[in-house]
């Protein structure tokens, strides 16, 4: 019998999305001006002032904000025609740019950044962060070194630094750096969850202990949720697997790894074989090709001695995945 399906499949997974991560330590407070109404006032004080390059800098932000690429874009554009020498307006024309899928030139709008400010940690920081998406390691750690000289207690720095090690296979410093992150910040959600992600991959209980905090900072963080969830099923603490899985399932009630896992701890532990069934098969209501779950759903049926509904997901089985030795197998019986 297979373990249960993709167990360490989000481990080393790329996670972030671009710039938030390096923007993370200015969150604003919730605002009781709706978006709407803040773009409402801009617009009327840009018609007073339509020379005011701050104006449409931070119309572009609000823009941004609300996926109006295009709109953000011409605004950026014309802060700058009004102040080409302002870095910050060409830090949000790389933000605008990377949003719309163009990374070189979003790169290119950063290099003008920091040659107007050699003293600008953010555009370094986001100039590293694309080298990262772009797996330059080498450019990425430059960048976010150029960026401690700047500022040493950056956490987002050390942030990306643990990143880069990580990948290089250096994951002693790599601990380290994320501690560091931690330690300058201590609800820096995404260090917590990369620690959790490579202590679970080392079988180390204090994955426990930071894919905790990470849910404790961020309810909704279905990432570390599952990564705890997977670590307490690969350690036999199956209750507080399934309790996770459920509370990952009251968020998104279509997330097909979380219903096959408890539809296998229902299969291989509680004996629960209907039950097993009806989880696996809405596991694959969402996932079609999802062969994991087809085979298990068989073995479930197998044990109902539903022979024939077996047969046909094991066959179904070797339709997705013509290798599937156990498949085969089963059906040569």
């Amino acid at each position: 019998m297979r373990k249960s399906s993709r167990l360490l499949l989000i481990l080393f997974t790329f996670t972030f999305s671009f710039f938030t991560l390096i923007s993370c330590g200015d969150k604003k407070d919730d605002k009781a001006i709706s978006k709407k109404d803040e773009l409402a006032l801009l617009d009327a004080k840009i018609r007073k002032e339509p020379k005011n390059a701050d104006l449409y800098y931070a119309r572009s932000k609000v823009l941004l904000e609300k996926g109006k690429l295009k709109e953000s874009l011409m605004d950026i554009q014309t802060a700058i025609s009004f102040d080409n020498k302002n870095s910050k307006y060409l830090i949000q024309k790389a933000d605008v740019l990377f949003a719309s899928g163009e990374t070189t030139l979003s790169f290119s709008a950063l290099q003008e950044a920091i040659k107007i400010d050699p003293k600008s940690s953010e555009a370094y920081l986001k100039t590293a962060e694309i080298a990262l998406l772009l797996k330059d390691y080498d450019k990425t750690m430059f960048n976010v070194n150029e960026a401690l000289k700047i500022d040493k207690i950056s956490p987002n720095a050390y942030y990306l630094r643990g990143w880069v090690l990580k990948e290089k296979g250096d994951t002693i410093n790599a601990v380290r750096s994320y501690k560091k992150a931690i330690e300058l910040k201590p609800d820096y959600e995404q260090p917590f969850e990369e620690l959790g992600l490579l202590y679970a991959l080392k079988g180390d209980r204090l994955a426990i202990d930071y894919l905790t905090s990470t849910i404790n900072i961020n309810p909704k963080n279905i990432n570390a949720m599952y990564a705890l969830a997977l670590f307490y099923q690969e350690h036999g603490m199956m209750q507080k697997s399934l309790d996770t899985y459920h509370n990952i399932l009251t968020i998104n009630p279509n997330h097909a790894d979380a219903l096959h896992n408890v539809g296998y701890i229902n299969l291989v532990y509680k004996k629960s074989y209907q039950d097993a069934v009806d989880l696996f098969t809405k596991a694959i209501a969402t996932d079609t090709t999802f062969y994991q779950a087809y085979f298990n759903r068989g073995v479930a049926y197998e044990k109902l001695n539903l022979r024939e509904k077996a047969n046909t997901d094991f066959k179904k089985v070797l339709q997705i995945n013509p290798q599937h030795k156990m498949a085969k197998s089963k059906l040569g019986k």
